[in-house]
């Protein structure tokens, strides 16, 4: 089967569905939820995928879900992923309930549909073998975390963030190759830190803040806390990738107590595991000397939340020839500048040749109160197309690209070794130094 009949196949499904790929991005943006809450963003795409004759394994990673298309010949297996989640974000105008899609997960999730209608077409042309995954994936920013960690605690979940969930629960097991698109301002892709999350929570002695001397004010254990840290990253002000950021959480109720529990959500990046954990060490360390120097106690609880993504760079140039075949005069980031930014997609790269490209079509600041969708076709059509396209150069002429790609999997971090490399980068310790 020439390979032109099978992308035009593809291409004119997609294009065709334009319309209805659009709409459901919009009719996500209306109603936004939150990490492993989007149960109503999920449903639509389950049934969407239904409605096209998929069959779709639900429940993965509490709302994720996963639909594969067989071409019943032998190859590679693809996955093909998208996200779901939104951002809190209470100042953007068009939030709801605080929510929006302020990262423009809601064209990815979109896209993702736009991308199983193009491979259907494509598929029934009898010119692909191997199977392709279409997985919605939940949770991808790393918020909300002390409701992630009680998921965490009642056994829902065992990793806060939803791609490294979903490999948790073996749903990435039998893939060789995945890629997915995020919306930005240009095409092309690039390398990420990884990151941890914390739950920081000062416990003191409450007492009426005109004897102070009766209490231990677990505010001051913050404050030194919050100094120490900032005297921290000077030791890396070397450094454009190693970043600690964070909020406080409760700082107290009422002004006329002391308060006996003070609350900080932390978020620490750095561009490979060595690193990470070197600041992970050295950030709890000040956070226990802080407490122990006004006799507070402290628990830190401490969440894996993504590994360092690297990009498969052979896939990578695969997506360049897409995109440039697509679009002939786009301009293309090939990977031309690390992120201090984090994505769960850094656990996929981890165990799986993977790529996570960007297309162009938004406006204002990422996790922004300005973010907005400026070009739809551009942000949910076009990465339907370029997904579609490069599982066709990856899955045609007998898979002979996609199964060079795919024999990089054996190179790549056992997936049993890489949950208990995240294992025992999480859990809690207390204020003992």
């Amino acid at each position: 089967m020439d390979k032109k009949t099978i992308i035009a196949a593809s291409d004119n499904a997609i294009n065709n569905a334009g319309r209805m790929i659009i709409d459901l991005a919009k009719k996500i943006w209306q109603n936004p939820e939150t990490g492993y809450r989007e149960t109503e963003t999920s449903k639509l795409l389950v049934k969407t995928l239904e409605t096209l004759g998929f069959k779709v394994k639900t429940g993965l990673a509490i709302t994720g879900f996963r639909a594969d298309l067989d071409t019943g010949r032998p190859g590679p297996a693809i996955a093909v992923m998208g996200e779901l989640d939104a951002l809190l974000i209470p100042g953007h105008p068009e939030a709801v309930n605080g929510v929006a899609h302020s990262c423009g997960h809601h064209t990815s999730a979109a896209s993702l549909i736009g991308t199983a209608i193009g491979l259907k077409a494509a598929a029934e042309t009898g010119g692909l073998c191997g199977r392709i995954a279409f997985i919605g994936a939940p949770a991808e920013e790393g918020i909300e975390l002390e409701y992630r960690q009680s998921l965490v605690d009642s056994g829902r979940i065992g990793s806060i963030a939803g791609k490294s969930q979903l490999i948790r629960e073996g749903v990435m097991d039998d893939i060789d190759i995945a890629f997915m698109h995020h919306l930005s301002n240009r095409y092309g892709f690039n390398d990420h830190n990884g990151s941890v999350c914390k739950k920081i929570v000062f416990s003191g002695k409450s007492c009426h803040a005109s004897a102070p001397h009766k209490g231990i004010n677990a505010l001051n254990a913050m404050n030194l806390a919050q100094y120490a840290i900032a005297l921290l990253r000077e030791s890396y002000s070397n450094s454009d990738k190693v970043r600690f950021h964070g909020i406080i959480s409760n700082g107290g109720q009422s002004v006329n107590i002391l308060p006996d529990k003070v609350v900080m959500d932390y978020m620490l990046r750095a561009e490979t595991v060595e690193k990470l954990v070197e600041v992970n060490r050295r950030f709890d360390n000040a956070v226990k000397h802080a407490a122990a120097a006004v006799e507070c106690g402290v628990e830190i609880v401490t969440m894996h939340y993504s590994m360092p993504l690297y990009d498969d760079l052979s896939l990578g140039t695969e997506l360049q020839n897409v995109v440039k075949e697509l679009i002939p005069d786009a301009k293309f980031d090939y990977n031309s500048t690390f992120f201090a930014s984090c994505t769960d997609m850094g656990d996929i790269g981890t165990v799986i040749p993977s790529v996570h490209g960007y297309v162009p079509g938004m406006t204002g600041t990422s996790h922004g109160v300005d973010y907005y969708v400026k070009d739809y076709h551009n942000a949910c059509v076009v990465p339907a197309l370029i997904n579609a396209r490069l599982a066709i150069e990856l899955l045609a002429n007998d898979a002979a690209k996609g199964k060079i790609i795919a024999a990089g999997k054996d190179k790549l971090m056992p997936i049993p070794e890489y949950i208990r490399l995240i294992d025992s980068i999480s859990g809690r310790s207390a204020g003992e130094v």
